[in-house]
């Protein structure tokens, strides 16, 4: 199942290929990435829906559109998330190969889109333009206020924010509303300026070219200063465990746990962490689904998500309000267990084909490669050299890191009778 790739450094810009003719498409996905910052947050967030509205040459949606339904409907598109401890603002570009349809500029002519999207914003005298900002930000008040009413995305937000000690990380990725109020068209422009200028760049590209190609199509990017290939967040150490219970008018209450997790996400042991976290609550298999859900009926759902860019382990149940306090205990005795060796071969090695599996799964998707370069970039392995990894995970492995877990927080946002 072997997929080479390729990262080299061009002009301070860090490039990740996947050199293929598999797929019919080539993806090209642009990053610009900044450390957190509460001040900037939500005006990033808010600046890719402004900036795929239209361009400086392509002035309307409709205007932008029009070229690429005629390079055999590409697509461009903006978006911004939370990474680790960053904010990432992305750009991808999806085209079919220019050999398939015997039209041998439209690579050049797709990019030339990206350029244009990325580099040449639609600018008027006093920043970005008025109506698209109006009009945005009353989107983006609505996407920022649809997280209260969605519980569980709630509920992990405010577990976020009790393990936070930096005000910024607790931050959900679309930002504030109070600072959304304060965004100008000029403000917003500054963001912008303040991206290009001052982002780290990252290229991820799938498709059927060479490094010499993607270096020559690419050049429209700006030459950077050496800037760090990542802002790994400084492991923190747990001073007792925080709690918060919050009551809402709602049927299922929420119990999120939060643990800190002493492992360096550039390591080997990250992808073993994944494995811990498999038996944890990760798969159908897991200690959390077969205890708290099924056997002592405790929750709804029970199930943990390892961040290894975060160095923290979540852990989400939909429990009733009367089992909320059994159901943390319950949950305390899984970790316990594998901390204890308490797990057989065999949920051992169903763990590790699942891992594997997913992996083997990646190959079929562009979308997903690049995602799982972007994850991986840090450690530098091929998915060969990380499944390689997970095959020789031993129930010593799983010890020695489950007891690097340890819980900082338990957030419950309990139902009102």
């Amino acid at each position: 199942m072997s997929q080479s790739f390729k990262q080299w450094k061009r002009d301070g810009v860090t490039m990740h290929l996947v050199p293929t003719d598999k797929f019919k498409t080539t993806t090209v996905l642009v990053t610009f990435s900044a450390p957190l910052k509460r001040e900037t947050i939500t005006s990033r967030a808010l600046l890719p829906y402004i900036m795929e509205k239209s361009t400086a040459a392509y002035p309307s949606m409709k205007a932008l559109r029009e070229p690429l339904e005629t390079l055999y409907d590409a697509g461009l598109y903006a978006d911004a998330s939370k990474f680790g401890e960053e904010h990432v603002v992305s750009f991808q570009l999806d085209f079919v190969r220019p050999e398939l349809v015997h039209h041998e500029t439209l690579m050049e002519e797709a990019l030339e889109l990206l350029e244009q999207m990325i580099f040449y914003p639609d600018l008027t005298e006093g920043g970005f333009r008025e109506q698209f900002v109006k009009q945005e930000k009353r989107l983006h008040e609505q996407r920022i206020a649809s997280v209260y009413d969605d519980k569980m995305r709630y509920a992990q937000q405010r577990l976020l924010e009790l393990m936070a000690q930096d005000e910024a990380v607790s931050i959900p990725s679309l930002g504030t509303i109070e600072y959304l109020k304060e965004i100008t068209e000029a403000s917003l422009e500054d963001t912008y300026q303040a991206m290009v200028g001052e982002d780290r760049i990252d290229v991820f590209v799938v498709g059927n070219l060479t490094e010499d190609q993607l270096e020559d199509v690419m050049s429209f990017l700006p030459k950077q200063d050496e800037k760090s290939a990542h802002f790994i967040p400084v492991r923190k150490s747990v001073a007792g465990t925080k709690r918060l219970v919050e009551s809402q008018p709602i049927k299922q209450s929420k119990l999120h746990l939060g643990y800190r997790v002493d492992v360096d996400p550039s390591s080997a042991d990250s992808i073993l962490m994944q494995a811990v976290n498999g038996l944890f609550g990760g798969f159908p298999h897991s200690k959390l689904f077969m205890n708290v859900r099924e056997k002592e009926s405790l929750a709804y759902y029970a199930a943990s998500r390892y961040a290894a860019l975060n160095g923290q382990l979540y852990v989400y149940a939909g429990v009733e309000a009367s089992k909320a306090e059994r159901a943390e205990q319950i949950i305390g005795e899984q970790l316990l267990a594998l901390q204890r060796g308490e797990f057989t071969e065999e949920e051992l090695d169903q763990t590790k084909a699942m891992l594997i599996n997913a992996r083997k799964q990646i190959l079929d998707q562009p979308g997903q490669l690049i995602g799982w370069l972007n994850g991986s970039k840090m450690r530098g392995l091929t998915l060969d050299e990380e499944i390689d990894v997970i095959e020789r995970v031993t129930r010593e492995d799983i010890v020695r890191l489950a007891g690097k877990i340890e819980l900082d927080a338990v957030y419950l946002l309990r139902g009102e009778e």
